[in-house]
């Protein structure tokens, strides 16, 4: 009787065992939190970027007017010139000796033409007497116009000798920084070169060129009002500049114009922005980036971290109302700020997302959302 209660205990045990593993088998998987975020419109300001090239208000190549060996440098690279200051001199021996000779030219034009004169003169008093005929007078006459025009040819080529020998003293022609000095004393220079002095920059004011595609410009400027597009530019906003090692530039600038005509290789349109330069920290010939604010007032912003990338693609994970998660493509902006993307498609108001652990989830997978990321 003993064996046969025992064997029951240890039969209902086995089987109270069995049934108590399969209803641990059976049970569902609790849910785990992840943080979420319901999207909602809002009034945000980006910043767009361009590329950018500087280039100061006025710069000036300088290019001999005659061919010489340089003799003097008379400044250096980076130099700040004042408008007529002496910047070369081209050794004016050859051009001085070319103002002699035409002093002396213009000396022996000037007596033949007093000889001629007086020839004049004694023919038309023996013409008066009749013992030459008027031939002679014409003759005496025309051989002193002749003598006059030799004159003024020998002063023309004075005036020339005189011009090319102040060409051998190189002024700048306007305020600003000298650029670099390829040529040393002693190089040999001509008029034909391909290569310049150098040059003279004046960046009191400094111009940022700046280009969009065709498709962009008209994305951009319906974003200002104006019928026209002069109104649009002055519709803009102030502009910064990001100079090229990242840092910002203190003072800000304007949007002044935009190129009329598309260029024809790259069908791109360009603007030029102006910045003041009191101090002349741009340089020109120098890169950096325009930055163009941008006001959104409806805009759909969701968190950088909230977002992942597959083959070019960018996706979120949307929760639906019973709390499963599916996977979402979207669109964004090209523009972004810090932290958050600017959603244009795949997503409306109202609609909640997954901000963080989204390597843990998968399409229809049911979570506990967490409300707390910020908005």
């Amino acid at each position: 009787m003993k064996k046969i209660n025992m064997l029951t205990f240890i039969v209902a045990g086995s089987i109270l065992s069995s049934c108590g593993n399969a209803v641990k088998n059976n049970v569902a998987p609790i849910p785990e939190k992840f943080q979420t975020q319901v999207i909602e419109p809002r009034e945000t300001e980006l910043h767009v970027t361009y590329p950018a090239t500087l280039e100061g208000e006025q710069t000036v190549e300088i290019r001999p007017k005659v061919d010489g060996y340089i003799e003097q440098v008379l400044v250096q690279e980076g130099t700040y010139v004042k408008r007529g200051q002496p910047i070369f001199n081209i050794d004016a021996n050859t051009y001085k000796q070319d103002v002699n000779i035409s002093l002396a030219a213009i000396a022996a034009a000037e007596a033949e033409l007093e000889t001629a004169g007086i020839q004049v003169q004694r023919t038309k008093a023996l013409v008066e007497r009749k013992i030459v005929n008027t031939f002679e007078l014409k003759t005496a006459v025309n051989l002193e116009r002749v003598k006059k025009a030799q004159l003024l040819q020998a002063k023309a080529d004075l005036s020339a000798a005189r011009t090319k020998l102040s060409y051998t003293r190189i002024l700048s022609p306007i305020d600003g920084y000298i650029g670099t000095l390829p040529y040393k004393t002693g190089s040999l220079v001509s008029s034909t070169a391909e290569i310049p002095l150098t040059s003279v920059a004046d960046t009191r004011k400094v111009y940022a060129y700046f280009s969009l595609s065709q498709q962009q410009l008209q994305v951009f400027l319906n974003k200002y009002k104006g019928n026209q597009q002069h109104n649009r530019l002055k519709n803009m906003p102030e502009v910064n500049l990001i100079l090229s090692q990242g840092e910002t530039y203190p003072l800000k600038g304007k949007i002044e114009t935009l190129s009329g005509v598309l260029n024809k290789n790259t069908g791109s349109a360009n603007f030029k922005a102006v910045f003041a330069n009191p101090d002349g920290r741009l340089w020109s010939g120098s890169s950096a980036s325009v930055s163009v604010p941008l006001l959104l007032k409806d805009a759909l912003l969701i968190p950088k971290n909230a977002t992942y990338e597959i083959q070019g693609k960018r996706f979120v994970f949307t929760v639906d109302n019973k709390n499963k998660v599916q996977q979402m493509p979207i669109e964004i902006m090209d523009s972004a700020n810090e932290k958050t993307y600017v959603v244009t498609g795949g997503l409306k108001s109202g609609d909640r997302i997954v901000c963080e652990g989204l390597q843990y989830l998968s399409n229809g997978m049911q979570i506990v959302p967490d409300g707390s990321a910020a908005k």
